[in-house]
């Protein structure tokens, strides 16, 4: 449980979460989640060689056979805290993996699954699962986590009918001389947008993780779990701006929904004159949005006759694609080992293309850690202190907590929490709502 002061128990303060700390969550995600997570992609392609053989050849049936092999040894070098070795497929990235994977060693970090840093043997996990299947040409397009993403969409029509109704009658009464309602509808959307984060199937070791019940009347009880909300200097950075907003997002199925109900307010309202939706080029975290997903989401509200709102919604929104007030990037460095602060000078391009936005707002847990540098922080320091320079933009996250690393609280509210919520750091259930000014 962390301290106002010195974060976690037993861990240096500020310096990277590691495995090797085994009080904190990243020892169970090495030791018991990830090899879950391997087992489950094992299980699955063995399930349904027989229709990957029908839809991608023989030559791809024959090949599951190796990237089984190689997920078994990639669990077993995980359990028996090898050492990670450097990628092999060619891939555009694999240099910068290697790289990183060399800097690692010259700096004398460790290198073995349960010394290294928990964001990068992570990472490094779900880059070894995709070398797996890259290697062989005929499932280099092949989601290893289709499935699961789309029985969670299905899973949440529910909730997802819900929302889409009361967006589509609140945008079809938007005044926009009215600012006290647009103001109010901004901050419900961010709240719906944060706690759709809660749907995250790489923390339930890829288990069914839908949303149930009515997003809008649930946000009244939620309230009082978001433990730092700086959305009225968000209102204030965006109010009569009408510029670009990058959004990074995080999960698809129902957290994907609610970040395009926020995006299609922020077009309404002249809020933003463009949306760049910015997501993972490789399947990634179980659950991460790729341009597949995005693009299968909007077919499927198109086709909903079940749900006229969603129908209309889901048209509007390809419309919104097609006249270029959203745009889709699948950027690589998403999928690079690096965190944040480094970014500017992995890939500068990309720094400067943040630049150019009014507002860049980040989803999801594995941003913020990647923001914050997945450091053990005293609760207490700042948000945009523990950026470390990161600040090509405006900078917003919205993060449901699935990881023992938070910044920006007052003092005493971390020992507060701990009384309350044992757990409060990792299962979920408390939101952030950040804001650094650029």
């Amino acid at each position: 449980m962390a301290s106002s002061e010195k974060g976690l128990p037993d861990v240096p303060l500020r310096a990277k979460l590691s495995p090797k700390y085994k009080n904190t969550f990243a020892y169970p995600t090495i030791k018991d989640r990830c090899p879950v997570i391997l087992c489950k992609i094992i299980d699955h392609l063995y399930r349904e060689r027989i229709e990957i053989g029908l839809t991608y050849g023989k030559e791809a049936q024959e090949g599951l056979k190796l990237v089984v092999e190689q997920l078994s040894k990639l669990r077993y070098e995980m359990q028996t805290n090898k050492e990670l070795i450097e990628i092999t497929d060619n891939h555009d990235n694999s240099k910068v993996w290697n790289s990183y994977l060399t800097r690692e060693k010259e700096e004398g970090e460790g290198v073995t699954w349960f010394t290294g840093s928990w964001m990068w043997v992570e990472c490094y996990m779900y880059r070894r699962v995709f070398q797996s299947l890259f290697q062989i040409n005929e499932l280099r397009s092949f989601d290893f986590f289709r499935h699961q993403k789309e029985e969670g969409f299905r899973e949440s029509l529910s909730s997802m009918k819900d929302l889409g109704d009361w967006l589509f009658h609140s945008l079809a009464n938007l005044d926009h001389e009215n600012k006290t309602e647009i103001r109010e509808l901004f901050g419900n959307l961010l709240q719906i947008s944060l706690w759709g984060n809660k749907c995250d199937l790489s923390i339930s070791a890829g288990s069914k993780k839908s949303a149930s019940g009515n997003a809008v009347d649930q946000l009244s009880a939620l309230r009082e779990r978001i433990i730092v909300d700086q959305s009225s200097n968000v209102w204030e950075s965006l109010e009569d701006s009408n510029q670009i907003i990058d959004m990074v997002l995080d999960n698809a199925g129902f957290e994907l929904f609610t970040d395009l109900c926020l995006a299609d307010f922020l077009i309404a309202s002249k809020m933003a004159r463009k949306i760049r939706f910015r997501m993972k080029n490789q399947p990634w975290f179980v659950s991460d949005t790729t341009s597949r997903d995005f693009t299968w989401t909007l077919n499927n509200l198109c086709g909903n006759d079940n749900a006229p709102a969603l129908g209309k919604l889901g048209l509007k929104w390809k419309d919104y694609l097609e006249s270029g007030l959203w745009e889709l990037s699948a950027d690589s460095f998403w999928t690079f080992p690096h965190v944040y602060s480094e970014m500017c000078s992995a890939d500068p391009p990309l720094y400067s293309t943040l630049a150019e936005a009014k507002l860049v707002i980040f989803k999801g847990d594995l941003n913020y850690r990647k923001l914050v540098g997945d450091r053990n922080w005293e609760t207490t320091v700042p948000f945009r202190t523990a950026l470390q320079g990161f600040v090509p933009s405006n900078v917003l996250s919205l993060r449901t907590l699935k990881a023992d690393v938070v910044t920006g609280l007052a003092k005493g509210q971390a020992e507060q929490l701990n009384l309350q919520d044992r757990d409060w750091m990792i299962n979920g259930n408390w939101g952030l709502i950040q804001f650094a000014p650029a």
